[in-house]
């Protein structure tokens, strides 16, 4: 068997680029400072989904409709595709620049956002604050392994995977509140103290230092490929089916631009000294199966985060606020799960177990989800979404602790960063497949909208609940990294 394809690598026991050894004091610093940056990335994109329709009223009006979900995809598709690049990059030059970096270039975009003229300029300044959340999110994960030795990631990563959990929570509540008390603009301006102070945390405490020697080979024709590859792949699944016909002209010049550029990029690949994304990663099951498990977790939280109040709302007849409000269990239980699969998984020294009963918990879940009807009680709905949080929650940390202790110090951004951006591509997938598999399902129903909508939202918790049972039996083959207990 080749070595990309083996299923335990070794782990270097010491190594020139790993930082000095940090206080007690001073590693609690730079880990809050971490986790401060990454609550901004990640509260950035859900917090603004309650100010869209003031910004809309007051930037656009009704004929700014169609242009509605540019503001979330926009950020979406700039990160998405920033995330790999970086993680590459991070491992050649170090982390700090791009921690430094990427939080300024965020701070600066939530300025511009704040005095956008247009809805026009808003779009653009939230692709750009985008490309600065990319950063943050990829050199944070990336940070990790500098810091913390393989036997003790597990534990911290839990906590920064439960940082999303927080973040989806957070964000639509506090978006709001802000809205509602001092206007949209604020929505983007309170990042800029919150980040100043995480930036002169991580200014003051994380190590400086690179993760290779010499001067790196960049690939530029790598990363450009990848760009022109996943930006139209991106877009055309966020119109198709919504905006446009999966039939229409721009679609499939999309679809077809994405798919040669992808083509591209893996020719690109197999042919540069220090490839923007190592094909052979992909082949280390201990790496490859746990990207691809980032995914199917993906797709069972869209499910839930999305279907879920509409069901409130549109089957139990609850208000707005109520069904706003009914994430609330899941996340908690997301929070919660990630901080105790660390802790497992730092005990037994294995994470492949975890991410297994996690897609399965979790396909249990949406399973529950599809057996509610209009009669169903609110305690049984929070019930099924804990279930849900509980087993996703778990299944993030093992992934990511997996990928990170599974290769060299010098390659732990780049796996990092392919996990991350498994988990935005299922997204976006399920985005257009759940979402299209709920319109056809309306469409073919012959009841009224009040009792047809039951019957979709059924077909679509249940074809969630066997994608994450898929995913599960797949992650059964994953490769488990280096035993090591802390």
């Amino acid at each position: 068997m080749s070595s990309a394809s083996t299923t335990s690598v070794s782990i270097p026991t010491s190594s020139p680029t790993i930082p000095p050894t940090l206080t007690a004091g001073r590693l609690a610093l730079t880990v809050a400072g971490l986790l401060l940056t990454l609550l901004l990335a990640a509260l950035d994109a859900t917090i603004v989904a309650t100010a869209m329709p003031r910004i809309l009223a007051e930037l656009g009006g009704q004929a700014a409709l169609g242009r509605y979900t540019w503001l979330a995809t926009a950020y979406l598709l700039a990160s998405t595709v920033t995330v790999p690049i970086v993680g590459k990059l991070a491992d050649q030059f170090g982390r700090r620049p791009f921690l430094v970096g990427g939080t300024l270039l965020f701070l600066a975009a939530s300025l511009l956002c704040s005095l956008a003229g247009s809805l026009e300029q808003l779009v653009a300044f939230r692709g750009l604050q985008g490309v600065g959340g990319g950063l943050i999110t990829a050199a944070v994960f990336a940070a990790v392994p500098t810091l913390f030795s393989p036997a003790n990631r597990a534990r911290i990563v839990g906590l920064f995977t439960g940082t999303y959990g927080l973040a989806s929570i957070v964000g639509p509540l506090l978006g709001g509140v802000v809205t509602d008390g001092l206007g949209w603009r604020w929505v983007f301006a309170l990042n800029l103290p919150l980040g100043l102070v995480a930036l002169l945390v991580l200014l003051a405490t994380y190590p400086g230092g690179r993760s290779s020697s010499g001067r790196p080979a960049v690939d530029y024709l790598g990363a450009l490929c990848l760009i022109g590859g996943v930006s139209p792949l991106l877009v055309a699944l966020s119109l198709g089916g919504h905006e446009l016909a999966w039939e229409s002209p721009p679609i499939v010049l999309l679809l077809l631009a994405g798919a040669l550029a992808l083509a591209a990029f893996a020719w690109a690949e197999h042919r540069a000294p220090e490839p923007m994304i190592p094909l052979a990663l992909l082949g280390n099951r201990a790496v490859g199966i746990p990207a691809l498990g980032m995914a199917f977790m993906a797709v069972g939280l869209f499910a839930a985060s999305l279907f879920t109040p509409l069901f409130v709302q549109g089957v139990v007849g609850q208000s707005a606020t109520r069904s706003g409000s009914v994430l609330a269990p899941m996340m908690l239980a997301w929070v919660l799960a990630s901080v105790l699969s660390g802790q497992l998984i730092a005990r037994i020294g294995r994470s492949r177990p975890t991410g297994v009963a996690g897609l399965a918990v979790g396909a249990v879940g949406l399973w529950l989800m599809a057996g509610m009807g209009p009669q169903t009680e609110y305690p049984v709905v929070a019930r099924n979404l804990v279930v849900i949080g509980f087993g996703l929650g778990s299944a993030v940390a093992a992934f990511a602790t997996a990928a990170q202790n599974a290769v060299r110090l010098d390659q732990t951004g780049v796996a990092t960063a392919l996990g991350t951006f498994a988990r935005a591509m299922g997204s976006t997938l399920a985005s257009a497949g759940l979402g299209g598999l709920l319109a056809a399902s309306l469409a073919t129903s012959s009841a009224a909208a009040g009792s047809g909508l039951p019957a979709a939202l059924r077909a679509t918790f249940v074809a969630s609940a066997v994608v994450l049972a898929i995913g599960a039996a797949i992650a059964l083959f994953a490769g488990e990294p280096p035993r090591s207990r802390a």
